[in-house]
């Protein structure tokens, strides 16, 4: 059973040695500016609230 854990565990860290990690981070950064531009780009019903975002109070009538 043991050497079947050490089998499992060098054939896990050599694939992920094997992966290209600036190519998949460089995916994930693509699929974040997309999301963010996407939610810029659609109306406010259908736009997502940012976490920490403030609602953005509407002026009153008598200010000019």
């Amino acid at each position: 059973m043991q050497n079947i854990i050490e089998k499992l565990k060098g054939c896990t860290f050599a694939y992920l040695k094997s992966l290209n990690w600036i190519v998949l981070l460089g995916i994930a950064l693509f699929c974040i500016a997309l999301a963010i531009v996407n939610n810029i780009r659609v109306d406010d019903a259908k736009s997502v609230t940012w976490i920490g975002s403030q609602d953005i109070l509407e002026k009153p009538a008598d200010i000019l």
